[in-house]
Parts: structure tokens; sequence; C-alpha cells
């Protein structure tokens, strides 16, 4: 999606009409980022609306040189995503015990899994494990980048997406250790 500079500048001098532009161009996206953070669907809304005072208020120190404003509109929603969840959800950091986040999943048939259900599947993942594999995996961050917006080193950034992924496998796999879900199908879903 390509949005105007002179867009941006209206918005910049407060024109109601560039804002609600603006706003009716990024939703659709910002409300699935917002879908795939918040840990209770109820607060999407709350979330958003927060997310956008923030970027009609700040819009002014956005730096089209550093990104679209899309990608800075993106880091303002996930950061209020991640403050729901923390603040008004009360999902807190703390120190991740694996034992007491294994979910135990009957031998079913991932592949008849639709989008939602393996969304529902990434949310049942450790927070901090989710965080970090949503922003590498889903939307590209580097471990850098995932460092600075979660206030973590670059390597327990690397840590957790590694223990991300292997939460997903041994979710993924049987008793057995047999595979249970077509791979490529998460493939096409985080594509």
């Amino acid at each position: 999606m390509h949005i105007e500079n002179t867009l941006i500048e209206k918005c910049r001098s407060n024109d109601r009409a560039a804002q609600k532009e603006l706003y009716s161009m990024t939703l659709p996206y910002l409300r699935a980022v917002a879908h795939r953070y918040l840990r209770d669907q109820s607060y999407i809304k709350d979330v958003l609306q927060e997310s956008f005072i923030k970027v009609f208020k700040n819009i002014s120190s956005y730096n089209s040189e550093k990104g679209t404003i899309q990608n800075w509109a993106t880091k303002i929603v996930i950061n209020s995503c991640f403050n729901y969840n923390d603040r008004v959800i009360k999902t807190p950091n703390v120190e991740l015990d694996h034992g007491k986040h294994d979910i135990a999943f009957s031998n079913t048939n991932y592949e008849s899994f639709s989008d939602e259900d393996l969304l529902l599947l990434l949310k049942k993942m450790p927070t901090e494990y989710f965080r970090t594999f949503n922003l590498f995996v889903i939307d590209g961050y580097s471990h850098d980048e995932i460092a600075d917006l979660l206030k973590i080193s670059s390597s327990l950034s690397r840590k957790r997406l590694s223990r991300a992924k292997q939460w997903l496998k041994n979710q993924l796999t049987d008793d057995k250790g047999s595979r249970t879900f077509n791979y490529s199908l998460l493939i096409n879903f985080i594509l």
C-alpha cells in the first residue's frame, strides 16, 4: 500500500479528512496486527483507538527515510498490544517454566486447521516466545529490532525464537514423536 506524502503532511496539520483517509487505509492491516498480538480479542477496538490517537498525536515525529507510515504505525500497535497484554489483560513478564506451558493436544488431523485455529494454537505459546515468534517470523523484524522493541538482548531474542519453534514442534507431534501436522500449512499461514 502506498500512502502519499501529501496525505501525511495534511495529517500533520490536523486535517480531519486526511486523518480519516489515513485511518481507513491502514485500519484493516493494523486490525490484523492487533488480532495476532492480543491475548484477549475483546480489546482490539480499545487498542486500535489508543494506537490511532498515538499515531495522530506523534505523526510529526514520523520520518519517511526510516520506513513507511504503515511500518511506523505497526510498531505503535504492537507496543499498544504489549501494554494491554501486560497491564490490562495481566499477562506479566515472568521467568518461563516449560512444564507449565506444555499443552496436551490429542492426535488430531491438523491439516484441517483454519487460519484462526492456527492463530489460536500460536496464542497458547508462552507469552515471551509468542511475541518473539510473531515479530521475527510473521512481521519480519530482525533480532536486533526485537531486542530494541522488547528491551532484551538480541541473544535472548534468538533463544526465545528457538524455544518457540521447539514448543510449536512439540505441540505438532504425537506422543510417539511422529509429525501429526503438515508444516507447509503453517508456512502458508505465516506467509
